[in-house]
This record gives structure tokens, sequence and C-alpha cells, in this order.
């Protein structure tokens, strides 16, 4: 019987080893998986709020795109936010738009990943495109024709 849990001694080390390191990687993908679909919303309501701003912001203000990302998610940046002018069909009237044309603000995510920190695995989550469309107001003119700031 002495020799028999001789032998066992280590077999306990080696399943603790192995069903912590199994349960880690269950709780750090919970978490982060958690912190995705975090990061997801926040860059929906940004792109809400983006798409806002551009209705009463000059036309391709800077502070439009920066609004997106107003909670700091880890490598996004302006190149994932797409600034879009409509006419009264829906159509794009391309990156300089006349004024007067413009009947709709559409302001979009789109080829965002976020990484995730899950032991034993390198995975990402790829976020889908999602935009936000709005009918134009004041495109950062008031009624005396003056240009406002954002």
């Amino acid at each position: 019987m002495k020799r028999d849990m001789r032998r066992m001694r280590g077999t306990y080390t080696v399943e603790f080893a192995i069903s912590a390191s199994v349960l880690m990687v269950l709780v750090f993908g919970c978490i982060e998986l958690c912190r995705a679909s975090y990061t997801l919303a926040s860059l929906q309501e940004g792109t809400r709020r983006a798409a806002r701003l551009a209705t009463v912001c000059p036309i391709n203000d800077p502070a439009i795109t920066n609004a997106v990302n107003f909670m700091g998610a880890y490598g996004f940046s302006s190149s994932n936010v797409q600034l879009t002018y409509l006419d009264v069909n829906g159509n794009s009237l391309g990156t300089n738009p006349n004024f007067s044309s413009i009947y709709y603000v559409q302001v979009g995510v789109v080829n965002y990943t976020i990484p995730l920190a899950i032991p034993l695995m390198n995975a990402v989550v790829t976020s889908p495109s999602f935009a936000v469309t709005l009918p134009s107001q004041s495109l950062g003119l008031s009624n005396t024709g003056a240009s406002t700031a954002c």
C-alpha cells in the first residue's frame, strides 16, 4: 500500500496542472469575450455620437472621426472610421461634397479587429462593419452663414 502511494504522488500534481490550465483558459476566454462585446457596444455608441456630430459640424471636421473612439478602444484609429455624405437618394457624394446637395450623413466602423488575451491562444475578434445614417442639419453653418466650431 505504501509503495503504491509513492508512485501516485506526482499524479496529483500533473492532474492539477492540466485541469488548472483548462480552467484558466475558460476563465480568461469568458473575460475577454465580455471585453470584446463591451468594446463593440462602445464603438456602436461612438458611431451614433459621431453621426450626430457630423450633422452639425463642418464638412469633414476631424472631431467627427475622433468621436467614434470616445472610450479609447485598443488598436482603433481614424482609418477604421468611414464618413460619407449622401444625396437625397442615398448615393455617396465623394470626398468634397457640395454643401447644398448633402441630405444625409453616414458614419461607419470598418476593418477593426480586437485582439484577445487568452492564455495558450492567439485569437482576435473581427468587428462587423456597421454604420449610422442621419439626416443632415446645419453642417456647421449658423443662420447667418458663418461657420461654427465643433
